[in-house]
């Protein structure tokens, strides 16, 4: 048979187990309840508080002041300090109960110690920390739902291997040139790991600045830096947690930098900037560049120790030229995604697929995605037709008579391949604002961008 309790018997349990202070007092102040708690923390003063008004006790300095009576006039609920003065604060929350004619019938009051609140708002930090990694692997989620195309005999020799790394725990380091999807590879990676189910967090090391870079991977205490935020901030090593951190452009990294990086890899732990304590983190470590990082060693310019910490397992993706028997099952499953968007059943001529063989593709998977993008914008038909070299929305004057390639001046197909993609890339520069709105333009990163034009001096 079950119990049958009575208001009064719980009215009786809140006065005595319930581990915070309740005060409840009429419409005009005159205490009618208070529970244990709320009892001692008042103190010997407030002996016999039942049917005291509230006025009484603060001149009596019972309390400094009284939250209930100001709720009381302003029929709104209000919160404060009291007992400033004591060893121990509490902060007072009073709620007005009015009536159907708008006078207030009741106030209930909640005392919790400063203490106690701190601990509440550590909590609430903490589940907003947590927020914040779920809205970056949503965010990422997002910008992330490529699939992998891998069906020349090249590429599906790479991804065994990879097959074989990826449930390991080892840090992982993936080369290539700019477009060749490291990214994606990094996320495969990640998702036939036993990480999979935990976060994975990407960050460009060349996209941001060092002081900036270095609060992104670590995060910061309050105060930290002028324009700080006061909460301070999660590093993206906090973030990610138990799962997986992808550091892109990883050769860009400043050399101070790459000491931190060392340090935090070595010792499971990292050190928010302003900070004073180490907090461990499990992350797996997966980089990518297409840089060439024993270059960049043997120039100084990159750590030797870090180089050997983030490649315990290399991975070379091939540039598209050299693994032909994607470009057209890549080309297909990029026009599948724009026909599902649109509605259409375009698809890609004899002609186009030939032509699509037969290309060198610099700029790898990014530039054929744009290409197959273009060509179904600019298509009225069904079949589509593929332009070798873009001439739709480029420059103006690129293609004039007096900047049309001599063809004999080049001895080789790559040379002249070569001489254009410089001539388009300049003309692109010079019609832009910014290198980032010709990056844009020309549908590679900006780090790619400068080093094209660095190679073109």
């Amino acid at each position: 048979m079950k119990d049958v309790f009575t208001a009064s018997d719980i009215l009786e349990a809140i006065k005595r187990f319930y581990s915070e202070s309740i005060f409840i007092t009429d419409g005009e102040g005159n205490v009618i309840f208070v529970n244990e708690i709320g009892a001692q923390r008042l103190g010997p003063k407030a002996n016999n508080i039942l049917g005291r008004n509230v006025d009484d006790l603060v001149r009596e300095g019972v309390y400094g002041r009284s939250t209930t009576r100001i709720a009381i006039e302003t029929k709104k609920p209000y919160t404060a300090t009291i007992n400033p003065k004591e060893k121990e604060s509490n902060v007072s929350k009073s709620v007005p109960v009015i009536d159907k004619e708008g006078n207030v019938r009741m106030v209930v009051t909640a005392n919790m110690s400063l203490k106690q609140n701190k601990e509440w708002k550590g909590i609430l930090d903490e589940q907003k920390e947590i927020a914040e990694r779920l809205k970056r692997e949503i965010d990422n989620l997002r910008q992330n739902d490529n699939k992998i195309i891998a069906n020349d005999p090249e590429t599906k020799k790479v991804f065994a291997n990879i097959d074989i790394i990826a449930p390991t725990d080892s840090n992982v380091i993936i080369l290539g040139e700019s477009g060749t999807g490291k990214d994606l590879t990094a996320r495969y990676i990640h998702e036939h790991s036993p990480r999979k189910d935990e976060a994975f967090i990407s960050i460009n090391c060349a996209a941001i600045p060092e002081p900036l870079l270095e609060s992104e991977l670590f995060g910061y205490e309050s105060g930290a830096f002028t324009g700080a935020s006061s909460k301070g901030k999660m590093g993206l090593f906090e973030a990610a947690n138990g799962g997986t951190l992808f550091l892109d452009e990883i050769g860009e990294m400043p050399l101070g930098l790459q000491s931190k990086l060392l340090n935090a890899i070595e010792d499971k732990s990292i050190r928010k900037v302003g900070g004073v304590k180490s907090k461990p983190v499990d992350v797996r470590i997966i980089c990518a560049t297409n840089a060439d990082l024993m270059t960049l060693v043997k120039e100084k310019k990159f750590r030797e120790d870090l180089y050997y910490r983030i490649a315990v397992f290399t991975v070379r993706l091939l540039p598209l030229r050299e693994r032909p028997g994607d470009i057209l099952p890549l080309a297909g499953y990029f026009l599948e995604e724009m026909n599902k968007r649109q509605g259409t059943s375009k698809y890609l001529s004899d002609a186009a697929k030939e032509s699509m063989l037969m290309h060198s593709w610099p700029g790898n998977i990014r530039e054929l995605r744009n290409v197959v993008e273009r060509i179904f914008v600019i298509s009225y038909t069904d079949s589509l037709d593929f332009l070798p070299t873009p001439t739709f929305g480029i420059p103006s004057g690129l293609y004039e008579a007096d900047k049309v390639l001599p063809i004999a001046k080049f001895d080789n197909l790559k040379d002249y391949l070569e001489d254009a993609e410089k001539r388009y890339i300049e003309s692109v520069v010079e019609e832009s604002e910014t290198l980032v709105e010709a990056a844009r333009k020309l549908g590679i990163d900006r780090t790619a961008l400068y080093r094209k034009l660095k190679k073109f001096k």
